[in-house]
């Protein structure tokens, strides 16, 4: 094809592919047409791809196809096999490929035509790798941190924050420096290391709160850097495209910031997001059925599914659904949809309240709620839904935890304050689907969830919410609860559900198909190996399969659970470590711990300020049911408190481990127990 042609041809494809993009930014402000703007976009970059592989200047195609053919590969298998809640992680994958690329173009360019670089080039070039290896660190530590790799909390040190200058300064510094004079090679490379180090401490003292604003920033950067490249190269559409994406991200970063009445300075310095101080505020609590009393301290309200399903057939002409990360790690958008479903056959008015930083980056429940079909003339932004609050039946929140918190209008203490939030608390009854009372990601506790019309229906909101629709669907409702039931620590110590002989002898007969036994220092302590062989004996005698899941530090030397079981003649078979049996505890209708504390303890996995935490533990707490054999609810030898013990699942069996199961195999011996 003749120069010119190709010159003109190559022109028309780029201003198309940029028209292509303009259009797309302004489709995708509304769901109703977000689906032809991510068209407009795969047809812009398509044109623009085309118009740059026929230009002239290519003069071998070989290392371009081997590159578009991995390319495509890694991007197939992206596509097909993250979940839409690794979105957020898949982003910052995306926005880490794409800065070291532009990185990688700069640096290619500056030693290829280093000293014949002018200042406009130079400038441009310095630009595009500065920005190119602080996204691409920055990036990729978002990447661990959403997909909790390493600790979301803020990584923060002394001085942090005039140390972070420091670095950005000398990184501005030979900038200039190179825009004057081009050839001092290492000033240029010192420049690019810097700036990869720069992106890991610019995202390391930001928590996980603030990821959404983070990922739309790093997007801004990448665009940036991309335009940047454009200039380079004499790339025009590239010029274009990263230019409206770094306009777009800079925007967006500053409507999130907004949503949560911070400042940008505040997102990126503030250290916001911490996790939550030791002691009762952060103490993970769940209502029980058995309750240890309390004179005082808050109260909540559970409700089982038979009474949360009583209070929709009973009370709800209209239901305001408030979707937030518990929805998202639960994959709870199918089952969410089911039961709108399930309500609007019953003439139920059913919408879905949208805040704008829910979930982990910008429009995060709203692809969730797309995914499982959920009409978007059914989805509300906060603006237009609060208004409405006041007069809904039912707002059933699943997993948000901070967008609906009212110390944001209420508490000039707290660190939300001023923060827009859904007006949750206004609606005539709240009904919380969440797996405990732990606070969410800014660490403080919901006054939501102690109002008087709030109800807690505690669970993994994917088994809950089905549960829930079964419930409906079968008309198995319940009365209200009369009891109210205390949900923090007081004097009396922190609640438990505790069982009688008689009540964990029912347990085992309704929900036994499958018991695993935790032994540890309490079994040897007391004996209790030969009571617990005998209770082992039993449930096999009536079917139910038995297996013993030893940690390697039980007890009080190397082996000491195998050698006393043994001594009981436990058979070997029976006995599995830690590696083989975990994954097999959530598939387990009863996990029965004897004694065993800071092995079983999950904060060795989800406290970070935990002196055991990083510990390997036995996963009991991923069992069904979990009943603790125990004298007490003092600690274990790290003296800390196991947040098993207070667990939903989890009920209290105490006394001593021998005469405790003793009983407990004569209650199931006998035929009023168990047949």
């Amino acid at each position: 094809m003749d120069h010119t042609y190709l010159t003109y041809f190559v022109d028309i494809s780029y201003l198309i592919a940029s028209i292509c993009f303009i259009f797309c930014l302004k489709f995708l402000n509304s769901p109703e047409t977000a689906r032809r703007g991510v068209l407009l976009a795969e047809i812009g970059m398509a044109l623009a791809i085309i118009g740059t592989l026929i230009q002239h200047e290519i003069v071998s195609y070989e290392w371009i196809i081997v590159g578009l053919i991995i390319g495509g590969i890694i991007g197939v298998v992206i596509a097909l096999w993250t979940p839409m809640t690794h979105m957020p992680q898949r982003t910052a994958l995306s926005h880490a490929f794409g800065a070291i690329a532009v990185s990688l173009v700069g640096i290619v360019e500056y030693s290829s035509h280093g000293s014949e670089l002018g200042t406009i080039k130079m400038a441009a070039i310095g630009f595009e790798c500065l920005l190119g290896s602080l996204t691409f660190t920055g990036s990729m530590q978002a990447f661990l941190k959403l997909q909790e790799w390493m600790r979301g909390s803020p990584i923060t040190f002394k001085g942090q924050n005039a140390f972070n200058m420091g670095v950005l300064t000398v990184m501005l510094g030979l900038l200039v420096y190179l825009i004057a004079v081009p050839t001092v090679a290492w000033a240029f490379y010192l420049m690019v290391f810097l700036g990869f180090v720069f992106g890991i401490l610019l995202v390391m003292p930001i928590g996980a709160a603030d990821m959404p604003v983070v990922i739309s920033l790093l997007n801004s950067y990448a665009g940036l850097a991309g335009s940047a490249t454009g200039f380079v190269l004499g790339n025009k559409v590239l010029i274009i495209a990263g230019a409206l994406d770094g306009a777009s991200g800079v925007i967006l970063s500053i409507i999130m910031c907004k949503a949560m009445n911070r400042s940008m300075a505040n997102v990126l310095f503030g250290a916001f997001g911490s996790a939550p101080a030791e002691g009762p505020a952060a103490t993970a609590v769940h209502a029980p059925a058995v309750v240890a009393a309390a004179p005082s301290g808050p109260t909540i309200k559970q409700l089982s599914t038979e009474q949360a399903a009583g209070l929709f057939k009973n009370k709800a002409k209209s239901v305001i659904v408030v979707p937030g990360y518990g929805m998202a790690a639960a994959q709870a958008q199918h089952a969410v949809r089911e039961l709108a479903d399930q309500l609007k056959g019953l003439g139920v008015s059913v919408k879905y309240a949208i805040h704008p930083v829910a979930g982990r980056m910008p429009g995060h429940m709203n692809v969730l709620l797309a995914e499982a079909n959920v009409p978007y003339t059914d989805l509300f932004d906060m603006e237009v839904i609060n208004e409405e609050f006041h007069e809904t039946d039912i707002a059933l929140v699943i997993g948000a935890n901070d967008v609906t918190n009212p110390a944001a209008r209420s508490n000039p203490q707290s660190p939300i304050y001023g923060m827009p939030i859904l007006d949750v608390d206004k609606a005539k009854t709240v009904i919380v689907c969440k797996r405990s009372m732990k606070p969410g990601f800014a660490g403080i506790d919901n006054d939501l969830y102690l109002m008087d019309q709030t109800y807690m229906y505690f669970g993994d909101a994917k088994s809950s919410i089905s549960k829930l629709v079964d419930a409906i669907k079968s008309g198995a409702v319940a009365e209200m609860p009369v009891t109210i039931q205390t949900s923090a620590e007081s004097a009396a110590g922190p609640v438990v559900k505790q069982l009688s002989t008689e009540e964990a002898a029912e347990l085992f007969k309704k929900k036994a198909k499958s018991v695993i036994i935790v032994p540890g220092y309490g079994m040897a302590a007391a004996q209790a190996q030969h009571a617990v062989r005998e209770l082992s004996d039993q449930l096999k005698s009536k079917g139910v399969r038995v297996k013993y899941a030893i940690h390697p530090v039980a007890g009080r030397m190397p082996g000491h659970m195998n050698v006393l079981l043994a001594e009981a003649n436990v058979p070997y078979t029976d006995l599995f470590d830690m590696e083989d049996i975990n994954d097999e505890f959530p598939e387990t209708d009863i996990a029965l711990v004897v004694g065993a504390n800071d092995v079983t303890n999950p904060a060795a996995r989800n406290n970070p300020k935990s002196p055991i935490y990083g510990m390997p533990i036995l996963n009991v707490d991923q069992a069904k049911t979990v009943i603790v054999c125990k004298r007490s609810m003092k600690p274990g030898f790290a003296g800390i408190d196991n947040e098993l013990y207070l667990m939903s699942q989890t009920y209290m069996y105490f006394g001593d481990a021998k005469s405790s199961i003793g009983k407990l195999v004569d209650a199931m011996k006998s035929a009023t127990v168990m047949n």
